[in-house]
């Protein structure tokens, strides 16, 4: 019972010619760096983690961790990749810290450094090995706080060896240090968020490469200060030194210590390893949440910025934008236009425009191969740049549109647009290569502040409108109307749809159509994703769900053949996004995005213009350099709190998972069955939470061969619960994030939302609340048999159990009962039904398990679901039956029913015992009195050396269990008469560690899996 599929910290990484080794776990995954497709995957040293991946000679590779290391032979055989063990694995005394290879007298020996300040300089051909030890007991790794220099004499390896250089300054752990040849520096990272460079220079002779150690002068040459959190390695290739650390950040500095640029590579996760490529075009990083990416060198893509002659923009630039030719256009505020080529030389050609020489908005076509100018008095002009050798400028046409000041002007296409007018007054017209105009419609926005328009496009029919004011409206568009433009009666054509401060108060700035999903930006960093649904025939936009991204304002958008960039701005920077692999590409200074830029994708290169202290400035990035693929797929970036198993089609399984960072995960594991091996995919992963979420509970609403519709529920900090519905498309067998639609229906909180609670606290009462916000712990569905209410019973921190209503029909939820049930956190809750009763089985930080009745209580929730109030009920002395079960929290449970009334419920706890009992419910006294026993129960507090995190039944007579000891162990048991009798079959060690949980998928063939951090 091996691991199918691994994601946990990936702590080494090595680039060696065409081959990129990625440790994970025990396993050594090899890629080829050309295609970065994965060649081939050893199992090295189970069940040891792989902590350093070090290149020898003759086409050798060493692979250390723990106290365990192994060699392996390299080779390529008519196209095959080969990797074969070269030598046993040899275990040492004490912890490996690092390896290098070193060739004495034409022979080449393995230099192990320990953790105690000793070195093993190992013979694989002899497989002997002698000790060298320096005068200096340190342990290494620890709060030591200086870098020791020491000579190893292995003539007199049995003597101790003394201290050559101390050198001190770090106010912390100091977690790696490197000497880079060619620059002469020591680079030295710590746990005081530092990175420091030592120079070392030769003090007879300082032109000379070679550094006597003896004699050398050790200076501090650099102090380095930019990450936040402790800095775990750096590597210094090109004179460019880049570190890493445990904010998730990935630093890049000149040696002077200039930051060149900065990237929040994992999402928030620690960075344990980095590595270069041989010619140094790539980077590879390794992270806490098991991904593994690839990165552009520095030099490869930031270029300066290209400023234009301030004499041929007479210093006031008003608009900036990209030609489709790569010719660039700025006008300026006096009302020329300028078109520059590719050389930003002298301007290829100046148009003056009279009547937008004091007031203008300019808009770029979608293709940017046309742009057009509103004017004050309703005209706009248009023009298309010649399709001839010197790319000039014609006027399409020049006509009065509007009958009002044009306050915005947006290409819904190639040929269409649409102005806004005063009153919000919209018009949208088409035109022709001749000049030919057609108004089609005329639409009405609503009243609002600042009542013009920021924002528009076409989508499955509709015209989809933001506003000034935050506002998005949906239109119906009515046919053509075959007037005057110049003088067309009023239409109110009003919004069919409006969704109040969708981006806040500012205004949409963009819209995006992926597939079937429409999406929206503006200036709070996140994207709103929309799709249409049928409504007594009429097509409408539902809300789905919402992404935050690492930026401010999101601005605007590109499509390349296989992603689309996220274009916008944090604070001063502009920034790049990946969609596909939810990353930033790049962040360029520039100033903000208040003032006229563009961005346009043309060939291989991305452009953009911006203006910036009255200048214009120009950047290219090759598109090349920022689509760099992501080898390994991560997952949650801090702890996972919980794993549910929703769908499963042929050979892919999908999945429901969320954590401390607040985030839930779509993801999909499918297996080839050729190569029975696992893949793992994020689908899709949706934001909501304020908190951690604790528990995910899914309900199958509609389930056929071509779709699957799933009701979620997830909840935990901040006493916070949200509905979640999600719809699969199932007709594909390679499933894609396009088939994943998730609707974000509801949120509830236990003592509102944050924005509420400050009204709340601005009124003249000035009311507060006493108790503070509570945890949900574990949640449990009971279903009302042909109504269409659902029950959500909540374990709570603070003892109670809360009963939800949730309605499917109107979609809206309601907090109807408070249960105290004890004085400590409830830990986990699971519901039991026998003839027509409701019985809730509660477990508690004190040990016990608790049998309450809520039959009543259920039934008075569904008669009276209409009123509004909450009832408080004192359930401590109301239990049935109390089971002793653990002397301290209950941390899992799984529970199977025999047979009617009969149940087995196995439990494990903090307190390293694992429970098995046997227990019957009856109805006794004419079925009216309730009645739990135990019919036998087992334990043994043995089975593991520490917490019980996971226990599940499996198939008839098996049961699974896993702890924080990353032991999984499978039992037997049986019972006989009042006897239970367990045995243990199978121990194994799992790499995850401080696991959390176990789930599984409940097929013919079961496939487990294990989470935690």
């Amino acid at each position: 019972m091996i691991s199918k599929l691994l994601c946990t910290d990936v702590l080494a990484i090595r680039c060696i010619d065409n081959l990129i080794f990625v440790g994970m776990g025990s396993t050594l995954h090899i890629f080829n760096r050309t295609t970065y497709k994965l060649e081939k995957k050893i199992s090295c040293f189970y069940p040891y983690n792989i902590h350093g991946i070090v290149e020898g000679p003759n086409n050798q590779l060493t692979v250390f961790g723990a106290n365990v290391l192994c060699t392996y032979k390299i080779s390529k055989e008519q196209g095959i990749f080969i990797i074969e063990e070269d030598s046993q694995k040899k275990m040492l005394t004490d912890w490996i810290i690092a390896i290098k290879w070193l060739t004495l007298h034409e022979c080449n020996y393995l230099c192990v450094l320990l953790a105690h300040n000793n070195i093993c300089i190992y013979d694989i051909f002899c497989e002997c090995y002698q000790n060298v030890s320096c005068e200096e007991k340190c342990i290494l790794g620890t709060v030591y706080q200086e870098i020791l220099i020491w000579e190893v004499n292995c003539g007199f390896y049995a003597e101790t060896s003394s201290v050559l250089h101390r050198l001190q300054g770090h106010n912390g752990v100091i977690f790696s240090v490197i000497y880079d040849s060619a620059t002469q520096l020591i680079c030295s990272t710590s746990d005081d968020r530092t990175v420091r460079l030592w120079k070392v220079s030769n003090i007879e002779s300082k032109e000379s490469n070679v550094i006597n150690w003896r004699q050398a002068n050790i200076k501090l040459s650099r102090t380095i200060f930019g990450h936040t959190a402790r800095v775990w390695k750096a590597i210094i290739r090109n004179e460019i030194l880049i570190t890493i650390g445990e904010d998730s950040l990935m630093c890049t500095w000149s040696l002077d210590g200039k930051l060149l640029n900065k990237i929040c590579a994992h999402h928030g996760a620690a960075i344990w390893s980095i590595d270069a490529s041989d010619d140094n075009k790539s980077i590879f990083t390794g992270g806490a949440d098991g991904a593994v990416h690839a990165w552009p060198f520095i030099n490869n893509y930031i270029q300066e910025a290209i400023l234009l002659p301030k004499r041929h923009t007479c210093t006031l630039p008003k608009y900036v934008c990209y030609l489709s030719s790569g010719n660039l256009l700025v006008f300026n505020e006096n009302g020329i236009l300028f078109v520059f080529d590719r050389l930003y030389n002298d301007p290829q050609e100046t148009l003056y425009l009279e009547r937008y020489s004091t007031y203008c908005v300019m808009e770029v076509s979608l293709c940017h191969s046309l742009v057009c100018f509103a004017s004050r008095d309703g005209y706009v002009t248009v023009y298309n740049e010649y399709d001839g050798t010197d790319k000039k400028l014609q006027q399409v046409f020049e006509e009065k549109i509007m009958e009002s000041q044009i306050f915005s002007i947006q290409w819904l296409e190639r040929n269409k647009l649409i102005a806004c007018g005063i009153n919000g007054m919209l018009r949208i017209f088409t035109f022709t290569i001749t000049g030919s105009i057609t108004i089609q419609s005329v639409c009405l926005l609503p009243h609002s502040r600042e009542r013009w328009l920021t924002a528009a496009v076409l989508y499955e029919g509709l015209l989809v409108c933001g506003d000034r004011a935050g506002n998005m409206h949906v239109f119906e568009l009515e046919k053509s109307i075959s007037q005057n433009p110049t003088n067309i009666a009023r239409i109110d054509n009003k919004p069919i749809q409006t969704f109040v401060k969708v981006h806040g108060k500012i205004g949409i700035q963009n819209f995006i159509v992926l597939d079937s999903k429409l999406i929206s930006a503006g200036r709070d960093g996140m994207l709103r994703f929309y799709e249409t649904y049928k409504h007594k025939n009429a097509k409408l936009l539902c809300t789905l769900h919402k992404e935050k991204l690492p930026m401010d304002w999101i601005s605007g958008h590109l499509k390349t053949s296989d992603d689309i960039f996220i274009l916008g701005f944090q604070e001063v920077e502009f920034v790049i996004y990946s969609m596909i692999n939810h990353r930033t590409l790049i962040r360029v200074p520039c100033g903000g995005g208040h003032r006229s830029w563009d961005c346009m994708l043309l060939k291989e290169l991305i452009t953009l213009i911006y203006i910036r202290n009255k200048q214009v400035y120009v950047l290219h990035f090759p598109l090349s350099s920022l689509v760099s693929p992501v080898l390994l797929n991560g997952f949650h970036t801090k702890e996972i709190c919980c794993v549910n198993p929703v769908f499963q089609i042929d050979q892919h399984n999908i999945f429901i998972s969320g954590g401390e960072d607040g985030t839930l995960r779509i993801t999909n594991v499918s297996n080839t069955p050729i190569k029975n091996d696992f893949t793992f995919r994020t689908l899709g992963i949706f934001d909501g939470h304020i908190s951690s979420i604790k528990f995910i509970t899914c309900l199958n609403l509609e389930s056929d061969l071509f779709y699957n519709k799933f009701l979620v529920f997830s909840g935990g900090g901040r006493a916070q619960i949200k509905v979640w519905e999600i719809d699969i498309k199932g007709s594909k067998t390679f499933l894609q994030s396009t088939d994943i639609s998730c609707h974000d229906i509801t949120s509830h909180m236990l003592y509102g939302f944050d924005r509420q609670r400050k009204k709340q606290w601005q009124e003249s009462n000035q009311s507060y609340f006493v108790q503070p916000e509570t945890r949900y712990m574990d949640i449990e569905i009971y279903r009302c048999t042909k109504l269409h209410y659902i029950l959500l019973f909540v374990a709570c921190a603070d003892g109670f159990i809360r009963i939800f209503l949730y309605d499917i029909n109107t979609k809206r939820i309601s907090l109807k009962v408070h249960a105290k049930c004890v004085d400590r956190c409830i830990s986990k809750l699971t519901i039991l039904t026998y003839e027509e009763k409701i019985i809730a089985l509660t477990m508690s930080t004190d040990g016990i398990g608790r049998f309450i009745d809520f039959t009543d209580t259920i039934s008075r929730i569904i008669k009276f679901h209409e009123v509004e109030e909450q009832e408080f009920q004192n359930c401590k002395d109301a239990s049935i039956e109390k089971f002793n079960l653990h002397q301290s929290g209950i941390n899992s449970y799984d529970i199977k029913m025999n047979e009617k009334g009969e149940y087995l419920l196995a439990t494990g706890g903090d307190d390293n015992l694992f429970n098995l009992i046997r227990f019957q419910v009856q109805l006794l006294n004419n079925k009216k009195e309730l009645h739990i026993s135990v019919l036998s129960k087992w334990s043994t507090p043995n089975a593991h050396a520490a917490q019980i995190t996971g226990i599940m039944f499996h198939e008839e007579n098996k049961i699974y269990s896993v702890g924080m000891d990353q032991q999984v162990i499978m039992y037997s048991y049986y019972y006989n008469n009042d006897t239970l009798s367990v045995t243990v079959l199978k121990k194994v060690i799992t790499f995850v560690t401080d696991v959390k949980g176990l789930t599984s998928w409940n097929s013919s063939k079961y496939v487990y899996y294990l989470y935690g951090i």
